[in-house]
């Protein structure tokens, strides 16, 4: 990270529970209108796309269909009224829930302590959302990085693997790429015996495979990976990355 000049590293990115940050959209976006902050490009993974134009079909597609009459139109309801106001849209844009992960992240701290940070985690704190609704550290890291940084201060590290209860990173390691790996024995386990278990058991890591990218993964084949399921975030992350890999 610190030879690519990166500010922040994750490994899994999912949505938040809805009624834990009813309000937090609100304040990051005020924040961002207070400071004049332009988008850098991040941003955008955090707010809903807005919805599609429907396409005009020309009339010698054979799937074009006449339009109905006004007088005919005009007796649906709502013809010609005002569009429905969502009552959680910020100038215009609604978060979608994304943010990185925290449970594994890797900052520079010179990010947290820089004074737009400290603006930004201020109004945040003064908002009482930190107690009268549930916010984590998550979401604030991840709406002052899209309202701060671009994606190319951010790293992917999609050669980690991590697991925290049934959520799941874990790549297929990557072919003759894999680094020795020095013996480590955790001291949290009193049982000498059952440390040098431990370190046994992340000794043996899955086989190499065409393609893979992982570092001595050990994956939990019982498990589905985050990626492949429906609370994942990865695929706003490759819309302004513009590819799995950090820009």
């Amino acid at each position: 990270m610190a030879r690519a000049n990166k500010t922040y590293g994750f490994t899994i990115a999912v949505k938040e529970l809805k009624e834990t940050v009813p309000n937090i959209f609100r304040y990051a976006s005020a924040y961002k209108r207070k400071n004049n902050l332009k988008s850098k490009g991040l941003w955008e993974m955090f707010v809903e796309k807005p919805a599609e134009e429907p396409i005009s079909l020309p009339k010698d597609d054979p799937k074009y269909q006449d339009p109905l009459p006004e007088e005919i139109l005009s007796t649906e309801p709502n013809h010609g009224g005002l569009p429905d106001v969502d009552p959680e849209a910020m100038e215009g844009e609604t978060y979608n829930m994304c943010h990185f992960w925290s449970n594994f992240e890797i900052a520079k701290l010179d990010f947290f302590r820089s004074k737009e940070y400290e603006e930004f985690f201020q109004m945040m704190d003064h908002s009482g959302g930190f107690w009268m609704e549930r916010w984590g550290d998550a979401p604030i890291h991840s709406l002052a990085a899209g309202a701060l940084l671009s994606p190319k201060d951010i790293h992917y590290f999609r050669d980690f693997g991590y697991r925290h209860t049934t959520i799941q990173h874990c790549p297929a390691n990557a072919p003759a790429r894999q680094l020795p790996r020095v013996p480590y024995l955790e001291k949290t386990t009193e049982d000498e015996k059952k440390r040098i278990e431990e370190d046994e058991y992340w000794e043996t890591y899955d086989p190499e495979k065409e393609n893979g990218v992982g570092c001595r993964c050990k994956c939990d084949l019982d498990l589905l990976d985050v990626e492949g399921k429906s609370g994942s975030c990865l695929v706003e992350w490759v819309d302004v990355a513009g590819g799995w890999a950090s820009p």
